[in-house]
Parts: structure tokens; sequence; C-alpha cells
């Protein structure tokens, strides 16, 4: 029988590190995983930590890390990318861990439901007082206050607030401050709320993000554990290890929640808190009584015995003086309330897996008996040795254990305890959820689920972990159909998914049709289904909610149906960090600047134009906080927003502007009213301020060549986990070579997950360890990196790269000449004399006289209007010629746009080709256009390269690795209509036009991207580039690189089912792909 006190916990939301989720965080507290890992240097020193520091003894660089904290569903709630990034991490991952807690109850924010209340805790910004410090360092400490935006994101006093604010919220909001028992005592706070009536569902919970991570000095006898491992009461612990973490809970009055079928996952008997007051040590000392009396205190309002405690889940600091005193409170508690056996309940502390999350430290012990006390499953203490005191705990009630354990008993309870520095504590005790009283919904032959999303993509990927769960588990099908209609909010985007409970999962991941708003599953076996009279009511129903009206699901669920926790809104994140454009916080102070040269967002126009297009920014990012100078990649530009930009520009002023001719991500007001007032829709890249800097990179030195050559018969392969590296790798090894790959990575088990997962995205096998060899690191310290190799690298085959066509040389350079100097000085220095080098034909110029074919010759006319990426393969190829001059051997090869594979269809789903070619099939139309497109496929380009790079023949040689007969757009589209998919012709630009439309109305990333490749810009024939070189290798292998309409349908097939981005564009494809797989 449910008492009138008792409180339920309906839902959960929750960051940790290692865990994205609370599933994740329970299996990992179960698997006894520790989080806690060694800091890489890198980050230390982008965080500010002096070298000396990274050098001293005492430093401690092992913490737990928070995954993910630089990333924010910032448009779903409505900020615009300047808000997004000005606003504290904690609060971030707050406001969206507060949805997912409020959908896994089935109680959504939004939707006119209960009265919800919010009590939060949260510390300090580590992160916006960086930004703080770096605007003081540039403007004052007077300027440090002068912007609402930093203050309001900065601020704990505001995390409630801004929540409430958010999701619509109407019930107290109440921010907590009792430091690190925040967590907690914000539950004991949301359960009065609920008791006293002031709301219906009470959030409660606590953030704080301190990222990035930047170590510590340790103090004898201060409270950070000398190793960075956290051991509460074990005799080893020297301390406790501070990390991030955010969690909330759901709570509701269980005869609610009973009553309305919600999903509960444990029920809060009774809580309390209390201060040690005067009576102890120091200020941040705890003491015995102060606890004892708030443990007892809470078991007397819970009505529960300690002797039915079979697990404490403890504060457990890991200091000396607190894991004394926590275990000696605890003890006198129960001994007080009569508890008389030993070693009955077990004790632990999440922090000996994810460290102290400081405010949050409460919630996530609260999260982790949620789980014990729900399942039973009592979760290993890890690394625990010995206790501190071994004859206090063996005559207590408590035990620790290292293994995983169950406690079968139905009457178990569960107490969470959490302190305070300063003094504050919190206490609560939990029990087992009981049996649902409200019925389950009525399950029938066939179900019909509600599904929506704000976005195609985002709607498709919620189907997909819909289907993932329900075939992971035993939930009732009627129960999910129930759950998403009275559970979930209504968006824009709707489904409704159609089948029997058996079939509906492979419904579920069926991608959508793009002209269809609906998507029914026929029954397998071909009878026709006859509806009754209910059925035709919710089919009405279904078909009303689809086209926009709002149902009352509950009224038609005739108090039938349980709420089910399911998959929460799979939000689409991207990255807002400010601390990306700010020196490091330990950086010397730079010199004095003006106010005009640090505030690009108050610099003057020019003319009308500048004024008028720094409008249309300011509209379109939302915000007037932007300058004529500010880059749009910074200000958080995505695709789509070029497009709209574009539109907007033409519409004004009759121009059309592609802003990646304005600089990509780097494009400003100031260059694109320069193009707007040229009237020209493009800039030369090349010429545009990099010429400079190509000349000086071409000049910058080599390093001398070793006398002595090196006798190593390996080969060094960097980019191996790119879509052509992974290939290459796998068509190395069938030569016998030994094969070193240079993969960007912290360690050799980094190193081999990521070439395994590539050769599993590619449909590879496996790399051989008896023949592949990672080598972690990164090529711009090629040196460290390869350290003791030299002597087994007879070659290097380098086939790294950016490949991004809408960036400026100034910015790829880093990336695709700067390391072949390092790699270079590297080989130089060792005596390593053979260089093999995948270019591009994107470093080919035009002939000199006009109407020749580009010719296969080593040098090269450079050719600006290939862009940044072009003109950095040009420089990187001209660096090697230097390299030639005193004896080395380079070997060139040059591919164009790369096909899949011949075999299996795998393709690099980034390659503008797929995203032309897929643009055009969604919209039914193929633009009229000429241009060639050298193309092969991957399987043939990357045998040909590990097969020549050991030729005699080909040294001093140049390679295009391309079809004899470069296929224009309208010829490839045309061999797709004779594989069945034909499309009609449409001018460029009125082709364009139609896929701008498109990626307007669905949001789709590859129409928005699409829309704003320059299709017209070259005008060279299918005739008019030589690939013959080559030749006489593929007629010995019996070999054709020339594409297929067979091979062209296979590829997207591949990507239809790899690829939800290819899938929402390409249904047809998608189901063939589907039924092969």
């Amino acid at each position: 029988m449910a008492r009138a006190t008792d409180i339920a916990v309906v839902g959960v939301g929750c960051r940790f590190p290692d865990a994205p989720g609370p599933g994740q965080y329970w299996r990992n507290i179960g698997d006894g995983l520790v989080s806690m890992r060694e800091l890489p240097e890198e980050q230390l020193r982008a965080a500010g930590v002096p070298e000396e520091t990274l050098r001293a003894p005492d430093f401690v660089r092992v913490a737990a890390t928070l995954d993910g904290t630089a990333e924010f569903a910032g448009e779903f709630f409505g900020y615009s990318p300047r808000e997004a990034e000005l606003i504290d991490p904690a609060q971030r991952l707050f406001l969206e861990a507060c949805w997912e807690a409020l959908e896994a109850a089935g109680h959504p924010p939004g939707t006119g439901g209960p009265i919800t209340g919010l009590f939060a805790g949260a510390g300090p910004s580590t992160y916006v007082l960086a930004i703080q410090v770096a605007r003081a360092r540039a403007r004052g400490v007077a300027a440090v206050g002068d912007d609402p935006d930093i203050v309001l994101g900065g601020l704990p006093d505001f995390l409630s607030a801004r929540v409430a604010y958010k999701l619509d919220l109407r019930g107290p909001s109440v921010t907590v401050q009792t430091a690190c028992s925040s967590g907690l005592t914000a539950v004991h706070q949301a359960v009065l709320s609920l008791l006293s009536g002031e709301c219906d569902i009470a959030l409660a919970g606590a953030a704080a993000v301190n990222e990035p991570l930047a170590g510590w000095r340790h103090q004898p006898g201060g409270i950070s554990s000398r190793d960075g491992f956290c051991r509460p009461f074990d005799a080893a612990s020297t301390g406790t290890s501070f990390s991030s973490g955010v969690g909330v809970v759901a709570l509701r009055r269980l005869t609610d929640a009973l009553s309305d079928g919600d999903p509960v996952l444990a029920v809060v008997l009774g809580s309390a808190i209390g201060n040690d007051g005067a009576e102890r040590s120091g200020f941040t000392a705890p003491s015995p009584g102060g606890l004892t009396g708030v443990v007892s205190s809470a078991l007397r309002v819970a009505d529960v015995s300690p002797g039915d405690l079979r697990y404490v889940e403890a504060h457990g600091s890991g200091t000396a003086l607190g894991d004394q005193i926590e275990l000696r409170g605890l003890i006198d508690a129960c001994r007080g309330l009569g508890a008389t056996g030993t070693g009955y309940c077990g004790l632990g502390s999440v922090k000996a897996n994810i460290g102290h999350c400081g405010p949050a430290a409460g919630i996530a012990g609260f999260i982790n008996a949620v789980h014990v006390v729900r399942t039973g499953a009592l979760p290993p203490h890890p690394a625990f040795e010995r206790p501190r005191d071994p004859g206090i705990l063996a005559e207590s009630p408590f035990f620790v254990s290292t293994e995983q354990g169950v406690c079968p008993d139905e009457n178990r309870h569960v107490l969470v305890n959490s302190m305070g520095l300063g003094g504050s504590i919190a206490t609560a005790v939990l029990a087992p959820p009981p049996a649902p009283t409200r019925p389950p919904a009525v399950a029938g032959e066939r179900v019909r689920l509600v599904v929506s999303a704000r976005t195609r993509a985002e709607l498709d990927a919620l189907c997909r972990a819909l289907a993932d769960e329900i075939d992971s588990g035993e939930l009732p099908v009627a129960d999910v159909a129930h759950t998403l209609r009275v559970g979930r909010r209504a968006f824009a985007e709707r489904r409704v998914v159609t089948g029997s409970p058996e079939t509906i999962t492979r419904a579920l991941r069926l991608p959508r049709p793009p002209a269809v708003r609906t998507m029914r599953v026929v029954n397998p076996t071909g009878d026709r289904f006859v509806p009754d009279g209910h059925d035709e009511v919710e089919a009405a129903a279904c078909e009303a909610w689809l086209r926009g009206a709002e149902v009352d699901w509950a009224a038609l669920s005739g108090g039938y149906g349980r709420r089910l926790t399911l998959p929460t809104y799979p939000f689409r994140r991207r990255r807002y960090w400010a601390l990306d454009d700010l020196p490091p916080v330990g950086a010397p102070e730079p010199a004095a600047v003006t106010h005009a040269e640090v505030s690009t967002s108050e610099s003057s126009t020019s003319d009308d134009v500048e004024s008028g297009l720094l409008a249309i920014w300011r509209a379109l990012f939302g915000t007037n906080a932007i300058g004529v100078d500010d880059e749009f990649g910074t200000l958080g530009g995505t695709s789509l927003l070029s497009v709209r930009m574009s539109l907007e520009v033409q519409q004004r002023y009759g121009v059309q502007i592609n802003l990646h001719r304005a600089g990509g991500s780097r494009a400003t007001v100031r260059r694109v009213a320069d193009l707007v007032r040229r009237n020209v829709p493009d800039a030369d890249q090349a010429a545009d301020g990099d010429g400079a800097l190509v000349d000086a990179d071409l000049q910058l030195p080599l390093g001398e060549l070793a006398p002595h050559g090196s006798t190593g018969r390996g080969v060094l392969l960097t980019g191996a986990t790119g879509f052509l590296g992974a290939f290459l790798l796998a068509e190395l090894v069938k030569t016998g070579r030994e094969v070193h790959c240079l993969i960007r990575a912290e360690n050799e088990d980094e190193a081999w997950r990521r070439l395994r997962a590539a050769a599993a995205r590619y449909e590879l096998p496996a790399p051989d360890p008896e023949q592949v060899h990672p080598v972690p690191g990164d090529l711009h310290d090629i040196g460290t990196a390869c350290d003791g190799l030299a002597g087994r690298i007879g070659q290097v085959l380098h086939c790294a790269a950016r490949v991004v066509f809408t960036e400026p040389y100034r910015v790829l350079r880093h990336d695709n000449v700067l390391p072949v100097i390092d790699l270079l000085k590297w080989m130089r220095g060792n005596g390593i004399g053979d260089f093999a080098f995948v270019s591009s034909v994107a470093a080919t110029g035009e002939a000199i006289v006009g109407g020749q074919p580009v010719l296969e010759t080593r040098d090269q006319p450079l050719d600006p209007r290939q862009g940044g990426y072009g003109v950095s393969k040009w420089a990187a190829e001209r660096i090697l010629e230097r390299a030639e001059r005193d004896g080395m051997r380079v070997r060139v090869f040059r591919p164009g746009f790369v096909l899949g594979s011949t075999v299996t269809g795998a393709c690099n789903p980034k390659d503008v080709l797929w995203h032309l070619l897929a643009g055009g099939l969604a919209v039914g139309a193929h633009p009229l256009d000429d241009r060639a497109l050298p193309v092969a496929p991957v399987d043939v380009v990357a045998r040909a390269i590990a097969e020549l790079c050991t030729a005699p023949g080909a040294v001093g040689r140049a390679y295009h690795l391309m079809a004899e007969r470069a296929l224009s757009l309208r010829s490839l589209f045309g061999l797709l209509a004779d594989a069945g998919m034909p499309t009609t012709g449409s001018p460029v630009r009125d082709w364009q036009h139609a896929v701008a439309a498109r990626a307007l109305e669905t949001g789709s990333e590859v129409l928005s991207s699409t829309a704003l490749y320059e299709l017209d810009e070259f005008r060279r024939g299918e005739h008019d580039m030589q690939a013959d070189a080559w030749r006489p290798w593929l007629t010995s292998h019996e070999l054709d690189p020339a594409p297929t309409g067979a091979l062209l349908r296979k590829c997207l097939s591949h990507l239809a089912g790899a690829e939800p981005k290819f899938a929402e564009l390409l249904p047809e494809i998608s189901v063939d792909a589907l039924e092969v797989r």
C-alpha cells in the first residue's frame, strides 16, 4: 500500500564520465569501470599548465573527463551560436538532461501537463572564468561584467531559471548551493515541494563541468589524491579526484505516478538534511555527530529499520578524515536505532568509478542507488584492497566487496548519503518500485506508433533508437505505442509506423519516403486486415495527428496503458566552445590593445552594401554582436545557413554569391560585400592574400639528406583510417609488405581500434597484426612518433590529407603541405629516400595552349580556380620536386573522384560526387552540366598505388588514376538512368534552386551542402585529361576503371544502408539495401 508521503522516481537524465546517459552509467558501475585516466600533455598545455609544473614530481595528471562538454543542441533550444557559446557548459548539459528526464518519465515539457518544479545546484564555471579572464586582459576588469550573456550564462544563480524558461516549467524554480551535497539536497527540497502540493512533478539534480581539466599539484594533508584516483574507505587512498558530471531525476507523488501508469524506478521513503554546526575541528571538516543525526532522521522519516538496509551509497570522499568520520557516523546512526548485526549491508561510492563531481556528487550517488534498489544488483567497489581501519569495518553493519553481488530480498532498502564542504549533509532512503496498478494497453494484431521530431534526420534517428530498444528487451509494444502518444511532444515532422508486433521494428528502420507523410508495412502473409470499431477510431486519430491535429490520446486510452522508459529525443549537437578562440589561461599577457582592435562587433561599415549584408548576417544568426570581419565559421555558420544567406543576397542585390568562394568558413561580411560590388560570383582563393604564403612555403627547409641510406624494407603509411587509405592498407597487405601505419591516437590500443573501425566501415578484412603495425602519433611530431622506427622503413606512402574544397590555402596548408615537409625532414635525417605521394588531379592546370588536354606530367601550371585544396596539393608536389634534386625517389599518384568498391559498393559519404548524385535523385532532376569528372573505383585505385609504388619505372612519374574518358555529371546521371534511376535534365541554376528549396524544406545536410557547389565553373570536355601512364598496368590485370550504372547504384545503395542522411533522400535504394543486407 502506497503511503501519502512516498515519492516515486520516474525519470533520469545524466552525463557522467564514460556515460552519456543513465543506461551506460549503470552498466559502467556494474562492471566496476574506473574512468580516471592520464590527461594528454597537449590538453594540459592548452589549459595553461606551465612546463615546469608538468615536469614537477608532485603534479597529478590523472582524472576522469566528461566527453561532449563542448557540444550542445543549441538550435533545438532556440539559442543563437553566440548565446550558446557564452553559456556555462554545465547549464547547457543540465538543460538537455532535464528534457531527457521528463521525456523518460513520460511527461515531456511544453505539453501543458502537470505543474513542474525544479531544484538544482551548480558550482562555479571554469569555462566562463576563462572567458572573463581573456576579456579582462583585452579590455580591462571593468569589461568583465558588461556583457549580460556572460553574466547570465555563467552564474549558478540562473541555472534553474534558465531551465524553467526554456522548458516552460511553472512550479518552484530554486537553485541550491550546499557545495558537494547540492544534488541530494535538491532531491530533499523537491520531495518537500511535492508533499506540500507546490508542484506535481519535481526535477532535482545538479551540474558541474570542470573542463578542460588541468591536473593539480598534490599537497600533503590536502583533499586531492596523490595519484588522481579516489579509493573511498581504502587504506591506500590519499584523497579525492575531482571530475565533472550532470544528473537530474524526475519525481512524483507515488499515488499519482501509479494512477497515471508512470515508469516507477524507485521510491523515496524519506530524506533529511542538516549541518554539523560548530562541533567540528574546522570549517571544512565533518563531524560524526552531525552525520549521525541526519542519517537517523532520514531513517525515522522513512520508517525503515537500519536492519533492512542492504546497501549504502556513501559520500566516500577518499580522504582519511572524511572516510573515518562518515563511517563512524553511519555506524552510530544504525546502532542508535537498534541495529545489532554485522556485515549485512554493502558499502560503496561511485567516486571510486567517476571521481568527485562537486555539486553533482550527491545526485551521482542517488542515481546509482536508484538502480541498486530497483534491480538488487550490488555494484563492486573497484580497486579496493583493505579497509582504512579493519576492526571498525568488521564490527559494523557494512561490508565492502570488489565483486558484483545480488540482493534478492524484496524488502531491500538503500540509503544515500552526501556531505558538503562546509558541513551541509543530505541523506535519502530508497525502496524498490511497487507493482504497477494501472492496466497495460490492450495488445492487438497491429500497432500504430506515432513518432515525431523537428527534422527528418532526427526523426529517422529516433525511429532507429526505438527499434533497437524494442529489439533489445521485452517491452510490450502496445505500451510503447501508448507512451509515444501520451508521453511525447509532437513536432512538425511526423510519422505513423504501422505493423504487427513482430514486424514493427523492421518498419521503424525503413527510411521515410520523401513525398509521403506516413509509412505503413503490410502484413507479411499478404492477408487482408479487417479493422474493428476501435481500430477504425484509432486509425482516424493517427491520420488526423499525422496531418497536424491535436489528439487527446489520454481520453482515447480508456484508462489503459502504462508509460515506459523509452529512448529520448536524439539531439543533434554541434560544437559551441568559446575557448577555441582564446589563448591559454596561463599564457603571457598580450601587449596592450585598443578597444577597436578587439571589438569586431562594433567595427563600422564602409557603404550601404556592407550595411545591408551585416543586417542579413545579424538576422540569420539571431544576434547583433556581429561585425564586418567576424568569420562565418566562428559565428557557428552551417551549410543550411549558407543556402539561406545566398538566397537573401540574391533577392536583395540580384547577385548569385557562393559563400565558399568568399572564404568558406572564413567568409566575412566585408569579403562578401566585395564580391557583390564586383558582381562576380567567385574569388581567386590562391591570389586572395595566399600567394605570398604559397611562395614562402615552397622555400621552407627540408633538412640535409643523410649520407647512409636506410636498409629497411617496410612502408610507413599515413592516412590509413581514411577512405582511400583503408583500401591502400588492405592492398599493401596483399603484397606481403610490412606496413607501419601512423595513426592519430594516444596509444596503440586506440590506434588499433581506429584501424579496425575503418576496415569495418568499408567492409574490408581486419588488419593482420603479423603485417600491420600501428604507430600512434601525429604527422606534425613525426620524429617523436617514429622514434626508433626509421631502421625498419624503406618507403613512405603519404595518403593523409584534409580533402575540403571550400577552404582557402592558408587553412589547408597545416594538413596538406606542412606535414609533407615534416615527413621529408624525418626521412632525410634518417636516410629514407623513397617517397610515394597520393596527390590529386586538383593539383593540375589547363595547358597553356587552349584546347589541349591536361597532360600527365609532373610539372603543372598553378590553376588558382581549383581552390585552396588544389593549390595545397600543387604546392606539395613542388616541394617534392626540390627533394628529388639531391637524390630522393618520388612517385606521384593523382586520383580524381574516387568511386566506391566494385565488390561491395563501400564508398566515402563525404565525397561531393555522392552528394550531387543523391541530390539529383532526391529532386528528380540532374544539372545539364558537361564539366569533366575524372573517376575510378577505390579498389582499383588502391591496388594500382600499392603495386606501382614499388615499380622501378614509376620513379619520377605522375599517374592520373582515372578512367580513360572523364565523364560529365550529365553522363553519370545517364548511367543511373540506364540502371533504372532516371532523372530529368535541368539548367544548372534551376537545378541548384530546386535543391536549395528542398534543403530549406527538409533541413537535409546533404542537400544544403549540394546546393552550394559551383557546377558550371569549369568547362573541360570529357576527354580533356590525359590518363595513359597506368594503362599498361590496367591491361595486364584486365581491369577497367570506367564507371557503370550498376556500380553507381551499388555505391548509392551502400550509402543508403549505412548513412541516415542518404537514406532519407534515397528511400527506394534504402529498401533495396535493407533487403540485400
